[in-house]
């Protein structure tokens, strides 16, 4: 297979992939997997296996007290005892669903519960006739072939229970037919030899339905392992084509996605958004000073700064290009981009990396802010990022180490070189 191939299976998968591949080329009846696909077979056609058996057993309940319309027109006088068997079978049947119930999450009760069905149909059936005064004693023993159809192929069961099953219905036919001085040596062989070939027949459909059922799901079990491998490759691919591989942050695609997306998110429902642009200060000196993985290093430090300095899942810290960086804050005022901004310049000054290229002596950044209700002008959102941008030149100019805020707010915060005393930006 393709996946195979190219190595896109997990090492887990991959030993799913070999033991399904293993069962599907087995020869002879595929009634049983290797262990562990054995469980995940159970547990995964359990739930649907549950459910018939419910529904086929309430069916089963609502046929039993159908036909005695049965003793209505043929036993008449045996109504009454009749229908005391009928309501110990119905009783017990309810019971063993009430248990099913209960106890759905239980594997192996939904076999046994059957047999135990079986039984006790089988059961009552023997009862009615063996009943003394029975007219219809010489059709009453066909009863049993009609069990083992509904045992053999009506519930779902495997074939394994099915047998069980069909044991079980034979010897209590034999046990309540044999004795029976009411009829015949013919009539006691004739419904026993049909029984015998009625579930001989049953059964073998019983394996045939399962076999093909467990090939089937080998082969979903099969697509479904590549098509969550394809799935997982498609997330990764996916994530690397919107992440920055340098910085881990977002990169200017996601970014511009992000953005458009958030803006209309924004007009539509007439909330805020806003944007910091953010800049490493003097970064081409500090590339010729200190050499280029010196800057590769710098720059995934300040990306993690970015990262730690959100306090929103909904923000956006993302690597614009080069030594850029860009913030986007749906439904932020000014005041949370400002807010945001101080964090940042407190960040970078505790990282306290040298820079020599720096009148500072160590490393800063430039920050300009934009903010806008969309649902309230006609920009669009490179409108935004051109003022963002704009802010961020006026914060260079103004000396580098400070924020600006475009246009809507004069603001500015700058952080003296000397930091005497104050962490807090100043006008």
């Amino acid at each position: 297979m393709i996946l195979r191939r190219i190595g896109s299976l997990s090492s887990e998968d991959q030993a799913l992939d070999n033991q399904i591949e293993q069962n599907l080329k087995r020869r002879g009846p595929m009634l049983r997997f290797t262990r562990p696909l054995e469980r995940r077979y159970i547990d995964e056609m359990h739930p649907s296996r549950h459910r018939q058996l419910v529904w086929t057993g309430l069916f089963g309940v609502v046929l039993i007290a159908l036909i005695a319309i049965v003793d209505v027109i043929y036993r008449e006088e045996l109504l009454l005892r009749m229908s005391l068997i009928r309501a110990g079978v119905i009783a017990a049947l309810l019971l063993a669903l009430t248990v099913l119930v209960l106890r759905d999450v239980d594997t192996r009760l939904p076999g046994w519960m059957s047999i135990f069905g079986i039984a006790v149909a089988a059961f009552g059936a023997g009862l009615m006739l063996i009943t003394p005064g029975n007219p219809i004693v010489q059709s009453e023993p066909y009863t049993f072939l009609m069990i083992a159809i509904v045992g053999n192929i009506a519930l779902p069961l495997r074939t394994s229970q099915a047998l069980v099953a069909a044991l079980v219905n034979f010897a209590i036919a034999a046990c309540f037919i044999l004795p029976l001085d009411t009829l015949m040596e013919n009539e006691k062989a004739a419904p026993l030899i049909f029984l015998a070939v009625t579930s001989v027949l049953t059964l073998f459909a019983s394996y045939r339905i399962e076999s093909i059922e467990r090939k089937v799901f080998l082969l979903y079990l099969r697509e479904k392992v590549y098509a969550d491998a394809l799935y997982a490759k498609y997330r990764s691919l996916n994530e690397i084509s919107h992440t920055d591989a340098l910085t881990g942050l977002a990169n200017r695609r996601l970014f511009d996605d992000f953005l458009q997306q958030h803006w209309v998110e924004a007009a539509e429902s007439e909330k805020p958004i806003a944007m910091l642009m953010i800049d490493i200060d003097h970064f081409k000196g500090y590339n010729d000073t200190y050499g280029h993985p010196a800057g590769d290093e710098c720059l995934k430090r300040v990306a993690d700064v970015l990262k730690a300095c959100s306090r929103s899942q909904e923000d956006l810290p993302s690597r614009f290009g080069g030594e850029e960086f860009a913030f986007v804050l749906p439904n932020r005022e000014e005041h949370a981009a400002l807010a945001l901004s101080v964090r940042i310049h407190h960040a970078i000054e505790d990282l306290a990396i040298p820079h020599a290229g720096s009148p500072l002596g160590r490393l800063s950044v430039s920050i300009g802010i934009a903010a806008e209700r969309p649902a309230a002008t006609q920009n669009d959102p490179r409108g935004l990022l051109i003022r963002a941008d704009r802010a961020l030149y006026a914060a260079k100019r103004a000396g580098r180490n400070c924020t600006r805020v475009d246009v809507y707010s004069e603001a500015v915060m700058k952080f003296p070189a000397s930091h005497a005393g104050a962490r807090s930006p100043t006008g």
